[in-house]
């Protein structure tokens, strides 16, 4: 393995192990890494990440699965994925007459209100309010929604559906408990990024010799996060650190906004 392959293989595992602890594939951290560090454009850059996306989803999901105490709630998982594919279609017909500028402002806000709430609060329970009895018809209802809500915001904004996905589900049904919560997130993106990766190979634009080595990372830094996230009290640390993610994607996203701003006076 060449100098820069070792480089992306140690870059996917430790974004793949961020990701498989909070719930997201981790295209918010590879594609500014592959932009601006390799050079790539940037819808090079976020073709060639999905590569990481889907093996921190893949072997984040076959790892819980194989775990005795595995979290995924199929109940949860299954109306989420049918609302993200539905909502993937109606954010890319959107993308084409929205606002950016103001559609970033509020996102921004929104991100800002629920990263801090994540960060400053103690976090919902790691494992599932046994009382609640499961899942019900609104809890799927409810699920299916957040999905398209999550499906929707990938193309208009350029993020992950994890983004969306984890604060949507802690703060909606807290009763599932933050490992469901973070199982589902994953499981989710396992379908996205492969319809995603499907696209883009239709358009020739994955650099497979910059996203092998960093999926080939994500596949061992998502096993190992998994097996941490399940270990005492690092459920809540997964959660505060998501929180986190979202406060410096708003502020992204805020930098976006003023920059569109400049440019349009």
């Amino acid at each position: 393995m060449t100098l820069r392959g070792l480089l992306l293989f140690l870059a996917g595992a430790a974004i793949a192990f961020i990701g498989a602890l909070c719930g997201i594939g981790g295209g918010l951290f590879a594609v500014p890494m592959l932009h601006y560090l390799f050079k790539l454009d940037l819808r090079a850059s976020v073709a060639t990440a999905l590569c990481l996306v889907a093996a921190t989803a893949y072997s984040s999901t076959l790892t819980e699965v194989l775990r005795e105490d595995s979290t995924l709630d199929l109940l949860v998982v299954g109306p989420l994925g049918v609302g993200a594919l539905l909502g993937a279609q109606l954010g890319f017909q959107l993308s084409k007459r929205l606002d950016e500028r103001r559609l970033k402002s509020v996102f921004a806000v929104v991100l800002v209100l629920a990263g801090a709430r994540m960060v400053l609060s103690e976090g919902i329970p790691a494992l599932a309010d046994g009382a609640s009895g499961g899942p019900g018809p609104t809890d799927m209802l409810v699920a299916a929604l957040i999905g398209t809500g999550a499906g929707a915001v990938a193309p208009l904004l350029g993020i992950g559906g994890g983004l969306v996905v984890v604060p949507a589900l802690m703060f909606a049904m807290p009763g599932l408990g933050g490992l469901a919560v973070r199982a589902a997130s994953l499981a989710v993106a396992c379908v996205t990024s492969a319809r995603s990766l499907q696209l883009y190979r239709q358009e020739g634009i994955i650099r497979l010799s910059l996203g092998l080595p960093i999926a080939l990372g994500a596949l061992a830094g998502a096993f190992t996060g998994v097996h941490t996230v399940h270990q005492p009290g690092m459920s809540q640390v997964g959660q505060r650190v998501m929180g986190g993610i979202l406060l410096v994607t708003a502020v992204r996203f805020a930098r976006d906004v003023a920059r569109l701003r400049r440019g349009l006076g």
